[in-house]
Parts: structure tokens; sequence; C-alpha cells
């Protein structure tokens, strides 16, 4: 008889979600004492430390404990997919998504339309973040999947590919390239950047100046996407974006234009995303089906 039980490994995502015992206690509604008595229990069943735990700032999962926490959730979802096997509608519960702040306007509405209309007992919510947050949420078993650009780059994830885009160059309707078919990079080095600060973008479009040995002249510093089109339809400076909005307009009306680099960057990757230890439960699964299906829908129009 294993010594395991679903409950402790419950209440130890619940630690590994939260950061913290008092945190978990908190979300499943007991006692920490509880907690912790179901964390040393499955620790001494595993022979192994799953996180040190600090009196300030909650626990660090150990490797050991990072892994359990993997087969932890595949097994608590199967075990969820087991319960619901005779209910009417099979797909219920929770799903969380993880989305790049830049992708999120133009591909997370007509994803969780469609998800809603075909499953409407799932509660689906949604976390907007660099990829550096979102990497560590889904990590920490905060998020179910994640859509952001060149996962494939990481060997311990797996991926269902999207589409392919390319960073372009985002400038005023009235600046003096904007007819043009395509635009160097060259010729737009001395004017003001504004610049997209979230991870990975903000690199990426440093790395592209760095490759030609360029140093672009920074302006503005931005964390915010329609922001950073505002300020360039405002003929404030011009910007280097991956992700390309259908409408070719700023919040305040002002048109932009969107023009190919020369020369080209390399190719990117939109995608969803989990780690590769953890097997998709039904929820998820449905979703990267249905964002497959969508993909003509999401994906940017052709540059010009």
């Amino acid at each position: 008889m294993s010594r395991i039980s679903l409950r402790q490994l419950e209440y130890f995502r619940a630690i590994a979600v939260t950061g913290s015992l008092s945190a978990a206690a908190e979300d499943r509604h007991v006692s920490r004492s509880t907690i912790a008595s179901a964390l040393d229990e499955l620790e001494r069943a595993l022979g192994a430390q799953l996180c040190v735990r600090y009196k300030s700032h909650g626990i660090e999962l150990t490797e050991v404990g990072r892994s359990v926490l993997d087969t932890s959730i595949t097994i608590l979802g199967e075990v969820d997919e087991l319960e619901s096997t005779g209910s009417a509608d099979r797909l219920s519960g929770e799903l969380v998504i993880g989305c790049f702040s830049s992708l999120a306007p133009t591909i997370l509405p007509r994803l969780l339309q469609r998800y809603a209309q075909d499953h409407p007992h799932v509660r689906t919510s949604i976390v907007v973040e660099s990829a550096d947050v979102l990497d560590e949420r889904l990590r920490a078993g905060q998020l179910d999947l994640i859509i952001s650009y060149n996962p494939q780059l990481d060997p311990t994830l797996a991926f269902e590919a999207l589409y392919h885009t390319r960073m372009h160059a985002l400038l005023a309707a009235g600046h003096r390239l904007a007819q043009n078919d395509v635009v160097s990079i060259s010729d737009l080095v001395d004017e003001p950047l504004v610049l997209l600060m979230t991870p990975p973008s903000t690199e990426q479009v440093l790395g592209y100046f760095a490759s030609m040995g360029l140093r672009p002249r920074v302006r503005f510093r931005i964390t915010h996407f329609e922001l950073a089109r505002s300020l360039v339809a405002a003929g404030l400076g011009y910007s280097l974006f991956i992700q390309r909005p259908i409408n070719d307009s700023s919040y305040d009306g002002l048109p932009l234009a969107t023009l190919p680099l020369h020369p080209d960057p390399p190719d990117q990757l939109v995608a969803i995303a989990w780690p590769r230890a953890r097997r998709l439960n039904a929820k998820s699964r449905e979703f990267v089906r249905n964002a497959v299906t969508e993909i003509e829908n999401i994906s940017p129009r052709p540059l010009s």
C-alpha cells in the first residue's frame, strides 16, 4: 500500500503554487499544521527534501521538489479527469493561461471566446506578464499553459506552434520613410527610439542593433504596448515591434505605418508551451486544440 496520498500531493501543489505553508493553508481552508504535517509525511514517504522553509519569506523548492511538483500536477490532473468521466459536461474546473503582454490583446480574446463557447463549465483566468515572469509562474505550478515567443529554445518545455512572425519598424504615418516598401535600420538608428521594456522584446531589439554594430538613441523606455504605439503615432519616435495588431492606428486614432526591416531580422515563433515533464490535463489539451484551429484568425497580416 502506497504511503503517498492524493491529499498530500494536493497540499504540496498548494505550497508550491502559493509559495508558503501559511498561504497554502489559507488556500485549502485548513490549518497550517495540517499542511506542514502533510508535507512532512510526503517527504518521509519519498525519502527526500522537497522544499527549503524560510521563516521570513516562504519556501523554495529543491530540485527534487520541482520534479515532484510536475508529477503531482500530472497525477492530480488525471484524477480530476477520472472523476468527471461520467458527467454530462466532461470538462469543468479551472484553467489558468499566461500570455506575453504584447501578444495578449490580439490573441487571448478570440481564443477565450472560442473556448468558453465549447466548454462553458471551465473557469478560465489569465495572467499577462513578461516572458521571464510567465516562465517562473509556469514552473511554480501557478499557470497551466503560457503563450509566448520561442519556447523551442528551452528543452524543458513542450509546445504547440501557432505562427511565425518577424520584427518590423513602426512609424508615424507622416514619417519621411513611411511610404517606403522597406526601411533600413541604418536610416533609423539616429532617430529617437521608443523601446518596449518587456523581456525578451527589449533584448531582441537591442540585439538586432548590436548584430550590426549599431547603438540606438533611446528616447522613451515603455512597458505598455499601446502607449509605445501611441507615442510613435504622435511622431515622438519610431519603434521596433515583433507583434503586429490588425488595427494600424493608435488608441487615439492616429494612423501608423508598419514596414519590413533591412536586413531581415530572425523569425520568431509564437507558441503555446508547458513543462515537458507534465502531462497536459484534458482542459489544457482542449485549449491547445482550439488554439490551433484559430491560427488563421490570430496570425498577424503579412507585412506589405
